[in-house]
């Protein structure tokens, strides 16, 4: 694991956390124990549910559409283009629920990252990606990206200012790097015209 691995546990767990109004319940699909000391950074949880990535579809089955969790994350690429997985995971969802979820580069991967996309989009009336930096093999930092999507609230509209700049312990995270991490250049936001959705 490489020293900046923390941009990404921070992104994926803060980003959706900091956007919806009131979260309570939460569930996590893979991921790693650092994705659980990120939640940890808040007191508002009354409900966690983690799911193996490798049995992620028959444990959504089991809690039969339960509808009441407010947060999903998603860390694994694995389901990007699973339309099985996200109807079964949008099932446990409240109608307000925001979910963030790992995709494919949408500079260098756009045909993956476009089908990625309108997986999520014939779901949710938002679906946004927003880059963070990870480093690579050689020790640079590259931009790699994450999906927010939502039926309701936006990652930049929305955004909880007092929950994204006054909770203790975060390293990256900020609500203005929540902010920029969606802005994407314009020959990005023409190549995906009518299938970023904001």
């Amino acid at each position: 694991m490489n020293k900046y691995h923390f941009i990404k546990d921070e992104m994926l767990v803060h980003v959706p956390v900091c956007t919806h109004k009131d979260p309570k319940k939460v569930i996590i699909v893979g991921g790693c124990e650092n994705i659980k000391e990120e939640l940890r950074k808040y007191n508002i949880f009354t409900e966690t549910l983690f799911i193996d990535s490798n049995k992620a579809i028959e444990e959504f089955k089991r809690y039969n559409g339960t509808r009441d969790y407010d947060i999903a994350i998603v860390a694994t690429s694995k389901f990007a283009k699973n339309r099985e997985f996200w109807i079964e995971l949008t099932k446990l969802l409240d109608a307000r629920a925001v979910v963030s979820s790992v995709i494919s580069n949408i500079i260098t991967q756009e045909e993956a990252a476009k089908e990625e996309l309108k997986v999520a989009g014939a779901i949710y009336q938002i679906v946004m990606p927003y880059r963070y930096e990870e480093e690579d093999d050689d020790g640079k930092l590259v931009n790699k990206y994450l999906l927010l999507s939502s039926r309701f609230y936006h990652p930049t509209a929305d955004i909880n200012l007092q929950r994204a700049d006054l909770t203790d312990g975060f390293r990256y995270y900020n609500s203005d790097i929540a902010k920029a991490a969606f802005i994407v250049p314009t020959f990005v936001y023409k190549n995906y015209l009518g299938i970023i959705k904001r």
